[in-house]
């Protein structure tokens, strides 16, 4: 009935202050036992990603950047990379500098991560990035993903902002109050679940997933089995009313005793 368990880190997994609990861990590795993997859909790297996966016991797959990535953490292979290219890249950077005057950028491509001074507010826990002058200095070959931050600016309003003209070349994915991310057409962390479905022969309707955000919303609705936290943007309240703890409290190990009793019980409602 459940083939494999999806989970997002920063909010879900990972505690605030990225570190994966003892009952999360113990969690993953009961439903390794039992034959069922789980696998991370996150916002991050394939690099961050992979030393958080190695500790929490996740794999050997991993859905990357949003959706833009899926790797084989084992051997270190990108099997599928959906990247913006260098000329919309440029387009994207453009515009956002004409629009929103104290924007500031940073962007992915791949294992590398640039961000522009003063773009973190706070330290991100396990995540080291040296400071760049200007995003438009590092678009070769073009981007995996590119972030946008405005101070005193919430996601939503830099959504509603930039959407009309900035959608029709890119879909806008919004993974936290402070920014909005750009990534080509159509990723999202429901296709690159997509594409781990079909590689491991699983239907969605076989996957369990858990997520706290709103870049979550696609890859919860794509599931036959979507769980959310009590900690979560409420939109994803609107998804699933199967809800666990708060990640402060380890509550992605709430997920394995309702697993369990699925798979007793042969129910299908969680």
């Amino acid at each position: 009935m459940i083939k494999l368990l999806v989970t997002d880190l920063d909010g879900t997994l990972l505690d605030n202050d990225g570190v994966v609990s003892m009952p999360n861990r113990s969690a993953i590795a009961s439903l390794e036992a039992i034959g069922i993997p789980t696998i991370a859909a996150t916002a991050r790297s394939p690099r961050s990603t992979r030393k958080i996966s190695a500790i929490a016991g996740l794999g050997p797959m991993a859905v990357c950047a949003n959706g833009a990535i899926v790797c084989n953490l084992e051997t270190s292979v990108v099997i599928r990379h959906d990247l913006i290219s260098r000329d919309l890249s440029q387009m994207v950077i453009t515009t956002l500098r004409r629009k929103l005057r104290d924007v500031i950028l940073a962007g992915e491509y791949l294992e590398e991560f640039y961000a522009e001074t003063g773009f973190f507010k706070r330290r991100v826990p396990g995540l080291e990035v040296p400071e760049i002058e200007r995003l438009e200095d590092y678009i070769e070959p073009g981007l995996t993903k590119i972030i946008a931050r405005v101070p005193a600016i919430t996601s939503e309003a830099l959504r509603d902002q930039l959407s009309p003209c900035l959608s029709p070349f890119v879909d806008v994915t919004i993974s936290g109050p402070d920014w909005i991310e750009f990534a080509a057409h159509g990723v999202s962390k429901a296709s690159g679940l997509a594409h781990v479905c079909e590689l491991m022969g699983i239907d969605p309707t076989e996957v369990a997933a858990i997520g706290d955000q709103r870049n979550d919303l696609t890859m919860l609705a794509f599931v036959g089995y979507p769980f959310t936290l009590r900690n979560a943007h409420p939109d994803l309240f609107k998804l699933t009313n199967a809800i666990v703890g708060e990640n402060t409290r380890s509550g992605f190990a709430e997920i394995v005793p309702r697993i369990r009793a699925l798979l007793e019980s042969k129910i299908t409602n969680i």
